[in-house]
């Protein structure tokens, strides 16, 4: 069976989030506009991208746990999922966050790891970065 454009999206969010593992949280901002919601993440001075943003709309799940001070939460581990429709099975632990139901779309697992721990699902992510670090 062919991957589906949220499946390969999934992987590149992956591949592209990996590389954040050392950076910092600088802002998470949860927002509802009309019958829309927004969770916005921001990362910075990851090791090749001085700003990286991730933004999910839709969210189904939003959790974050942290310590006194999220300032300068580094990013120990950046983890991004798949989670297919209804009729394949889900990997072990966002059933728990999230009850499956008819009409329930393909869906993005991210979790990102550190002192601050945060867990989003969501059917929509988008990740921008900035410009490519210079290398010394």
């Amino acid at each position: 069976m062919p991957e589906s454009k949220t499946e390969v999206a999934c992987r590149k969010f992956q591949e592209t989030l990996s590389s954040c593992a050392g950076g910092f949280i600088d802002a998470v901002t949860f927002s509802v506009a009309g019958t829309r919601d927004y969770l916005d993440v921001k990362l910075f001075q990851t090791p090749k991208w001085e700003v990286v943003t991730i933004l999910f709309e839709d969210v189904l799940h939003f959790s974050m746990s942290k310590g006194t001070d999220l300032e300068g939460a580094f990013v120990n581990e950046i983890s991004v999922s798949y989670l297919p429709r209804n009729d394949q099975p889900w990997p072990p632990g966002p059933e728990k966050l999230v009850p499956r139901f008819d009409g329930l779309p393909e869906l993005y697992w991210v979790r990102i790891i550190g002192p601050a721990t945060l867990t989003a699902i969501a059917p929509i992510m988008n990740v921008t970065v900035s410009q490519e670090l210079p290398r010394t």
